[in-house]
């Protein structure tokens, strides 16, 4: 990893029965439902099953890459998957068999949430998640407050030489360097994946990096939501089709 560790079709996989699928998908919006804040997120066990399931048939080619960080993936999915290939923090963190590769731990982030409290602190509809390597400033429950998110995000991107990546209803400062895309070249490079061909899952303009590296890889990508249609192969509606479309690219 760097510095760290169109037409909607649907892809035929039974015309490419000699293929080795590896399957890379997102987490927010694709395996589980958007909520109100990052917090009320919960993984039921049917999703665990779903992914233990796949990750068996695929031969361990099951990896999730997201825009939270390692901590807060594993908060939420506690001891399901231990051997499950992670990337958090757009690509910035990366978990292989126990063993994590990414850049040294600093305390920007914590002081950046420390702003972000006395900014917004008593703005109602504004929600602050920080991240190992990323602070998010959500306005889902205050729209109106779009613009002086935008500001204030920026300037501190700016004063901090950090990068905003705005996502759905998001604004989110994260270190410059790795995205999504270098996510998934990194982790196609990993041995149980080598030889295989990429298929990634994902619904916000985030995973834009990811479907591009899998496409350039002859992969596939599947967008799910019309948020991200364009830059996809394939088309899906939500989490629910989301978990079909799994078993069926397993089966």
């Amino acid at each position: 990893m760097r510095d760290s560790p169109a037409q909607i079709t649907t892809i035929d996989l039974e015309r490419r029965p000699h293929m080795r699928t590896a399957l890379l998908i997102d987490f927010d919006g694709t395996l589980v439902d958007i909520r109100s804040t990052p917090d009320a997120v919960k993984v039921g066990p049917e999703l665990v099953d779903v992914i233990t399931g796949v990750s068996r048939r695929l031969d361990g080619r099951v990896a999730i890459v997201s825009g939270r960080s390692l901590a807060q993936l594993e908060d939420l999915w506690p001891g399901a998957m231990p051997d499950m290939v992670i990337a958090g923090s757009h690509g910035q963190e990366l978990k292989v068999e126990g063993a994590v590769d990414g850049p040294v731990h600093t305390d920007l982030f914590t002081r950046l949430a420390s702003l972000a409290t006395a900014q917004f602190g008593d703005t109602a509809g504004v929600v602050i998640e920080e991240k190992t390597f990323g602070l998010a400033v959500h306005y889902r429950l205050g729209t109106h407050h779009k613009r002086r998110v935008a500001a204030w995000t920026s300037t501190m991107a700016e004063e901090c030489d950090l990068l905003v990546q705005q996502g759905d209803m998001v604004f989110e400062l994260r270190p410059r360097g790795s995205d999504k895309g270098d996510a998934v070249r990194a982790i196609m490079a990993l041995d149980r994946f080598q030889g295989s061909t990429p298929i990634f899952i994902g619904d916000d303009l985030t995973d834009i990096p990811a479907f591009h590296a899998v496409q350039a890889l002859g992969g596939t990508a599947i967008s799910v939501g019309p948020r991200t249609a364009d830059h996809s192969d394939e088309q899906l509606t939500d989490v629910a089709s989301v978990l079909t479309r799994i078993g069926e690219i397993a089966a």
